[in-house]
């Protein structure tokens, strides 16, 4: 009923994405569908990534799909966010925005609606990470994309000044956008979905990454690592950079591509440690791990440490680089890491506990609207 104030269903809700893809994001993305069945999904699609997969990403099915090219390029975020923008969707009178890389900003809104961000933190490729963002571009772009990167972040300032809540996933992402645009943020983490990964008694065979096979996952310092180690490593995931991060990589190590849920939370079970060697805004895969008793490697920075609490979950690094991590598997042995505390730990990020936490947001919405 309009002017209820409750979130309901969510038929008075828009959710927009930023792509159809098989990430964290995403995840976070259909918990939201599930949980409002009836609200507007809508999402730039990128045809080079991921087509709608009745397991992977079940809530495009349901969702209006902008296309916006072949690949998903960071610095033609303002492309983006036009073509969205472009996109009049009849939906509700809110409209909850994912942003990673800024464009869902862009999203219509309905006069007299209210935009609340669920972000990310700041587009990384933007702050802090443009290095890493810059070597999926061909070399002699890359100095005008650079020079670019003012008139990238004005464009995404002024987008950010259509939001009327600002969410944030991660207690550092949060204070990144309080720094950058000078507003309050609350923090409400993502959803890991503990009631399906669990942990089970069974032998621990190797270690795991799971990321997109992209240049900022790093992953390519941890082949590196395994390079001076006897260990397995099992990477998850695919990516622009599968051909060439195989290429590079030593006998003890493997690829899976893509694997459904199942197959995934059996790697989890098996695993000695997952290794997420990238900054993460919250890192989804790390709570899921958890979830299963694994412990976790990572940077001391960004959602990491919002999950781990290095030496009972796992270890956070003060750089990434093949030494640390190296030498922090060949430390994993010896340590006290706690498959108890692990799945304790995940416990906190319930997907319940973020359902009724975004219900609870959208009814306070809606009527504001």
């Amino acid at each position: 009923m309009r002017g209820s104030g409750r979130a309901g269903d969510g038929r008075e809700l828009t959710i927009v994405g930023e792509a159809v893809d098989c990430g964290g994001a995403e995840r976070v993305l259909q918990t939201l569908a599930n949980c409002f069945p009836a609200a507007t999904l809508v999402s730039n699609h990128f045809h080079d990534l991921m087509s709608p997969d009745p397991i992977a990403t079940a809530w495009a099915f349901n969702a209006h799909l902008v296309p916006s090219g072949r690949r998903k390029r960071h610095f033609l975020a303002p492309l983006y966010a036009r073509r969205l923008a472009a996109a009049t969707v009849d939906g509700g009178r809110v409209v909850l925005a994912l942003p990673s890389g800024g464009w869902a900003l862009a999203a219509h809104v309905p006069p007299g609606g209210r935009m609340v961000s669920y972000s990310t933190g700041l587009p990384p490729a933007l702050y802090g990470e443009t290095r890493l963002y810059l070597r999926n571009e061909p070399p002699p772009l890359r100095p005008l994309l650079w020079s670019s990167l003012p008139a990238l972040r004005a464009d995404y300032r002024h987008l950010m000044r259509r939001v009327d809540r600002l969410l944030s996933v991660s207690r550092s992402s949060a204070a990144a956008l309080e720094r950058v645009h000078r507003r309050e943020v609350d923090v409400i983490y993502p959803p890991v979905r503990t009631a399906f990964f669990t942990p089970a008694c069974v032998p621990r065979s190797h270690y795991l990454a799971v990321a997109r096979l992209v240049p900022q996952k790093q992953l390519d310092v941890v082949i590196e690592a395994f390079r001076d180690l006897e260990d397995d490593l099992v990477i998850v995931g695919r990516g622009a950079w599968l051909d060439r991060l195989r290429a590079v990589a030593p006998r003890n190590v493997r690829f899976t591509g893509w694997v459904q849920d199942s197959t995934l939370r059996e790697l989890y079970r098996r695993s000695r440690a997952l290794l997420c060697p990238s900054v993460e805004d919250f890192g989804i895969v790390m709570g899921e791990a958890q979830a299963c008793g694994v412990p976790v490697i990572a940077p001391r920075t960004g959602g990491a440490c919002d999950i781990v609490e290095s030496s009972a979950t796992g270890i956070l690094l003060d750089s990434i680089d093949r030494h640390a991590i190296a030498g922090a598997v060949r430390s994993v042995p010896g340590r006290d890491l706690d498959p108890e505390a692990c799945r304790a730990s995940a416990e906190r990020f319930a997907e319940e506990r973020f359902v009724a936490e975004m219900k609870r947001v959208m009814s306070e919405e809606l009527a504001a609207a």
